[in-house]
């Protein structure tokens, strides 16, 4: 799923993580291991942006981070190539 960091409203993307689509609309990431207790937890939403060549938009599913948010601790988490 993509990941967008979200500041007031705006939302840029800044990389991918393996967090199912079918997921609740606040994802908890599991901070140590799969049995651990500490989480954090993470917001889905819907991204609506305009393809490049037009057309009508396109809506998505992507974890929507707070700034500040600890992107990294999302499973399989892989920044956005700068």
């Amino acid at each position: 799923m993509k990941v967008y960091l979200d500041c007031g409203g705006e939302k840029r993307l800044i990389g991918r993580a393996d967090v199912p689509a079918d997921c609740s609309p606040v994802y908890e990431a599991r901070l140590l291991g799969a049995a651990s207790v500490v989480t954090g937890r993470f917001a889905t939403g819907a991204v609506t942006h305009l393809p490049d060549g037009g057309g009508a938009p396109v809506v998505e599913r992507a974890v929507l981070a707070a700034p500040g948010q600890p992107v990294e601790l999302l499973p399989g988490w892989v920044p956005l190539a700068s």
